[in-house]
């Protein structure tokens, strides 16, 4: 391997980090996603200074090439070579747009990656039920894993607007005793949206906040507490999933994300049209949700056959 010329991959960092820091204060994105951006660059950052680049502005499509190629072959995952391209994609066309960058973005010809040949991992209806009912309804430990479990299923919440949920956010009976429930959540970038909730996934949540919330110490404002009464970590929040997922008797690596997946597998396939459940998990692009649509394909071409005029 290549030794790393300390002072290469100090001039490369500093110009990344002006961008990061642009990204952070007018792009509106979340830390998480801002955080990612640096390992990605800083990855990136690496591998040129090892081949000799000064600055990113001495980079070509070659080199753009020579780095995708590199995180490819060290095993990382479609999502994580798509990110890093998008992150360098970012970086120049900064650079470009403060007059620094002359020709051509050389991440224009890096190609696209084709994320989604393999589909996002889901539970059958079954199983999600199974690890749904997996923590005990008593004690303060299981009320809280269940409520955790019905926002990122029921809700469809990602694990980091589930754990970031305040008691504030939260209209449960809007009009009385049955009317709707309504969740008040922050996405990513900071987009806010309205999620309905009902139910008994409603019902687990207000069975943690009547019953199991109150006996745990402080004031915090957050729906979902730890032992402590601290926020839950969403490090956390992956424990408590994997483990419940094997007393479920699922596998291991099932994680929240897959819940979140689950949702909206599961809507699309009760009816749920494109649009709506694009609004309902807070999707920007409507792409990103027809990835869902996967699931159902045989029952899809069966309707179709039924009930299309030329089918």
């Amino acid at each position: 391997m290549t030794e790393i010329d300390g002072q290469r991959l100090t001039e490369l960092l500093a110009e990344a980090e002006e961008w990061l820091a642009s990204l952070a204060g007018e792009a509106g994105l979340s830390r998480n996603t801002v955080s990612a951006y640096r390992r990605d660059l800083v990855r990136a950052a690496g591998l040129l200074a090892a081949a000799g680049c000064d600055s990113w502005l001495e980079v070509g499509s070659s080199e753009v090439a020579e780095v995708l190629a590199g995180v490819r072959e060290a095993g990382a995952a479609p999502a994580t070579q798509a990110r890093l391209l998008a992150a360098l994609r970012g970086l120049f066309r900064f650079l470009k747009a403060e007059g620094r960058l002359e020709g051509r973005d050389p991440t224009r010809s890096g190609g696209k990656l084709h994320l989604w040949r393999r589909l996002p991992g889901v539970l059958g209806v079954d199983q999600a039920l199974r690890l749904l009912n997996a923590p005990p309804e008593e004690g303060w430990c299981g009320m809280r894993d269940r409520a955790l479990l019905a926002l990122l299923y029921g809700g469809g919440l990602r694990v980091s607007e589930a754990c970031g949920l305040r008691l504030a956010d939260l209209s449960l009976r809007l009009g009385g005793k049955d009317g709707p429930g309504l969740l008040r959540v922050l996405g990513k970038g900071g987009k806010e949206r309205l999620v309905p909730f009902g139910g008994r996934a409603r019902d687990r949540l207000e069975h943690w906040i009547q019953l199991g919330r109150p006996g745990r110490p402080g004031r915090s404002p957050l729906v979902l507490l730890s032992k402590n009464g601290k926020a839950l970590d969403r490090h956390r929040a992956w424990r408590i999933v994997r483990r419940w997922a094997v007393v479920a008797g699922l596998p291991a690596t099932v994680h929240p994300h897959i819940l979140r997946h689950s949702c909206a597998t599961h809507l699309l396939a009760g009816g749920g049209d494109l649009r709506s459940v694009q609004e309902f998990l807070g999707h920007a692009d409507l792409r990103t949700t027809e990835r869902y649509t996967h699931v159902d394909v045989d029952e899809l071409q069966s309707a179709h056959r039924l009930h299309h005029p030329r089918g």
